[in-house]
């Protein structure tokens, strides 16, 4: 065995039954979650075929498959849940191998834990959401395979409002876009403010401009009694751009597309591109 070749040492080391850990907050961790963390594929199917289990938890319930998602280590990810790991294990924080891999942006751990069953949203609104961490971090690849895989595009948390809410929050138009595209519902942000109010705070016109084409009301007023506009620091490009639209006449072709989506609901918002129509009326229609 070469010197220097970490794998095949720990795999050594494994089968010796000698694998070292880590003192202070690794001292309850298994070999199988250091190998899972570092993203040690072959050691880990090692530890695996000599009987350690899968589902070894640490004091604060960490698993190995926890392990191998925070570090975007998607072989070792896939081998855990073909091994039998539960893909919904949660730690004493209510933190399951999902949202580690949306906290990292890793589209392939998610993309294997919901094809393997794991749950795409929390299971109460005091958990942490997926569906949220992703469009506050901008991981747009990773909101997308949410909501496809189900999560609820409108879960309305208290600490943090509605995802659209977050993503105004946090800056991110393009996971905005795909909320509103699933059918998000624009008006929805947290208490009394909506998205609208938020992405106006931020002075983030693209963000203004986008949900006002979805529908926004400009005039709805929040918990303070402010009107978006009321809501964009005062001379910004934001408040502007408000200002300008409040006195501008609602284009009729506008109110006719937002009836349409209305009109769909939710449910069915995937069936417009196929409505027997003229390829720019079905772009018009959703929003492309």
């Amino acid at each position: 065995m070469k010197a220097g070749d970490d794998d095949d040492k720990d795999v050594w080391n494994a089968t010796a039954g000698i694998m070292e850990i880590d003192s202070g907050p690794w001292v309850d961790r298994t070999p199988l979650h250091d190998a899972a963390y570092h993203g040690r594929l072959l050691c880990l199917k090692t530890l695996i075929f000599q009987g350690h289990s899968v589902n070894a938890l640490t004091i604060d319930h960490v698993s190995p498959l926890h392990e191998a998602c925070i570090g975007n280590h998607v072989s070792c990810a896939r081998a855990l849940i073909d091994a039998g790991a539960n893909v919904n294990l949660s730690t004493i924080d209510g933190v399951t191998p999902l949202l580690n891999s949306v906290i990292v942006g890793s589209v392939g751990c998610a993309e294997s834990l919901l094809e393997s069953g794991a749950r795409p949203q929390a299971a109460a609104t005091c958990q942490p959401s997926p569906l949220h961490e992703a469009c506050a971090r901008g991981h747009i690849k990773c909101v997308e395979a949410l909501i496809t895989w189900g999560a609820d595009v409108d879960m309305d948390l208290p600490a943090s409002g509605t995802p659209l809410y977050t993503s105004c929050r946090t800056r991110h138009p393009l996971c905005a876009k795909r909320l509103l595209d699933a059918g998000a519902d624009v008006q929805l942000g947290t208490a009394m403010d909506t998205p609208l109010h938020m992405a106006a705070e931020r002075d983030c016109t693209e963000l203004v401009q986008l949900l006002l084409e979805f529908g926004a009301d400009a005039n709805v007023r929040n918990v303070e009694f402010k009107r978006p506009v009321e809501s964009a620091p005062p001379g910004s490009l934001t408040e502007g751009f408000l200002l300008v639209y409040e006195a501008t006449p609602r284009i009729l072709s506008h109110l006719c597309r937002q009836r349409i989506r209305e009109c769909a609901g939710r449910q069915r918002l995937h069936l417009l591109p196929s409505l027997p129509l003229p390829k720019a009326l079905r772009n018009f229609v959703c929003f492309r």
